[in-house]
């Protein structure tokens, strides 16, 4: 039988291994842990790289808002100007 001391207790050879196995089991834990750190790390960063994504296809949005508005602005101004023209026109033919 072999034995160790410990801080005044007797370690037996299945105490050790189960000791020893205890150890292994929370070095592969904290292995996993660290590949599911990194693993998280990659997910936030892509997630940050789609927000960009998402941010500029916004700002686009808004670019083609603005030259749509702008349009829509042109295209009234230009019926309005047709409607107060037109009967000024028809009033000067008669």
């Amino acid at each position: 039988m072999i034995s160790v001391m410990l801080g005044g207790n007797m370690l037996t050879k299945e105490l050790m291994e189960d000791l020893l196995q205890a150890i292994i089991g929370m070095a592969d834990e904290v292995k996993d842990l660290q590949t599911s750190g990194i693993h998280l790390d990659e997910l936030v960063a892509d997630i940050e790289v789609r927000m960009n994504d998402v941010g500029l296809d916004l700002n686009g949005l808004q670019q083609n808002i603005r030259k749509i508005d702008q349009n829509i602005n042109l295209v009234v101004e230009e019926l309005l100007k047709r409607r107060v023209t037109k009967p000024i026109i028809q009033r000067t033919a008669n």
